[in-house]
């Protein structure tokens, strides 16, 4: 991405997918955190820290593990 704005709409966990196979290596799940972070910044102009997101992810793995 070459500008900030083009994370406007990505869903945050596929971000994270894409990372995690471009650089060959599984990364922490806070960095889902930081895209969610991000991806809602884009979205609202809200700052929220990383961490305010880990609930969020959490809830959503879950449900994805139930599937």
């Amino acid at each position: 991405m070459d500008h900030p704005k083009k994370l406007i709409g990505k869903q945050p966990f596929g971000l994270y997918d894409q990372l995690c196979t471009v650089s060959e290596e599984r990364h922490d799940p806070c960095v889902i955190d930081t895209f969610i972070s991000i991806v809602h910044f884009m979205e609202s102009g809200e700052p929220l820290p990383w961490w305010a997101f880990t609930d969020e992810r959490k809830k959503t793995l879950k449900m994805e593990e139930t599937k």
